[in-house]
């Protein structure tokens, strides 16, 4: 995360120019507790869309995001929830929603998702992907990386 910071402080940009996912985003800002990834993902998300680039947070456990920032996310895509203590901590967040997507989320199928923006609710079926999906070798993506700032 610090290189993410770095390049934001010295690459502004307007322009969307790269996307970042942080899976089981709810490790690096839980509601609880002070882990040391949680500084620098809140100094990332403060500074990410002045340097064109864009955060993607997942998680399983929403609700367990720190509030403070689950309040800055403005898109939201939202799976199955049958939990009731996942659903009550999801609700303060799905409130601005003109759908009552809480009351449906239990039913949702594998791979349907609520996509919420400003208050609108679309609903989303996802299907799999043309291109599988491998694990990459940390040397390669080093290689393919450095390759990519000679050009």
């Amino acid at each position: 995360m610090l290189n993410f910071n770095r390049y934001a402080q010295r690459h502004p940009s307007g322009q969307l120019q790269a996307v970042v996912l942080f899976d089981e985003a709810d490790l690096y800002l839980p509601a609880q507790g002070k882990p040391s990834t949680k500084e620098s993902m809140e100094s990332l998300l403060k500074r990410a869309r002045s340097a064109g680039l864009g955060i993607l947070l997942a998680t399983q456990s929403p609700g367990d995001l720190n509030y403070r920032y689950r309040d800055q996310i403005s898109s939201w895509f939202v799976g199955k929830v049958k939990e009731n203590t996942a659903l009550n901590k999801l609700k303060p967040m799905l409130s601005e929603a003109k759908t009552d997507v809480a009351s449906k989320l239990a039913n949702q199928q594998v791979g349907e998702f609520f996509a919420i923006r400003a208050g609108e609710v679309t609903s989303l079926k996802a299907n799999l992907s043309l291109i599988r999906a491998e694990q990459v070798p940390l040397e390669m993506v080093q290689a393919l990386a450095a390759s990519s700032v000679n050009q």
